[in-house]
């Protein structure tokens, strides 16, 4: 499982993605204080295996003239082997190639793992939703109460990067 290959999700890859995201989190709903979005019909990129299966996706969706673009999913199979950072690469240069102005999104406070992963690529804290998660289950009730680890999970961490103009 040492190689895989990251491309843009196309048509060909939804039925998998359909799939992947539900084995990970029962549906493929993300569901947020601001919005819901349904992960395997959004853009975004999916690192493959070998054989052609996804083990790593990240989606996002951009906020029309704003300049932002909100990543909403980041998933990984295999931890520690440049999926998930190269998944992020990819996605925020083509944000850039884009000429967006920002990266935004949100994870939850027991995540502490995604504080220090999204940190470590120049992403900042830049607010607090204190209990969106307990409102977030009234619309999708399979959100875990809390974490493998015992944590409460309550609420959400926005965070931000800015990006450099094209070409910068």
């Amino acid at each position: 499982m040492d190689t895989f290959e990251m491309e843009r999700i196309t048509n060909d890859h939804r039925d998998e993605l359909k799939t992947f995201f539900t084995d990970q989190w029962g549906d493929c709903r993300m569901v947020y204080s601001h919005g819901e979005y349904n992960c395997s019909e959004l853009e975004g990129f999916v690192a493959l295996d070998g054989d052609d299966t996804i083990i790593g996706a990240v989606t996002f969706f951009d906020h029309g003239q704003t300049g932002i673009r909100e990543i909403i999913s980041l998933d990984s199979l295999i931890e520690r082997r440049g999926i998930g950072g190269g998944l992020m690469e990819l996605a925020e240069n083509d944000a850039v190639s884009s000429g967006l102005k920002e990266l935004c999104l949100v994870t939850t406070n027991d995540n502490v793992h995604a504080l220090h992963f999204y940190q470590k690529r120049g992403y900042r804290l830049t607010g607090i939703r204190p209990d969106a998660v307990v409102s977030c289950r009234e619309k999708k009730p399979s959100i875990p109460e809390k974490s493998t680890d015992g944590v409460a999970i309550r609420d959400e961490w926005q965070m931000k990067k800015p990006l450099p103009a094209n070409g910068e």
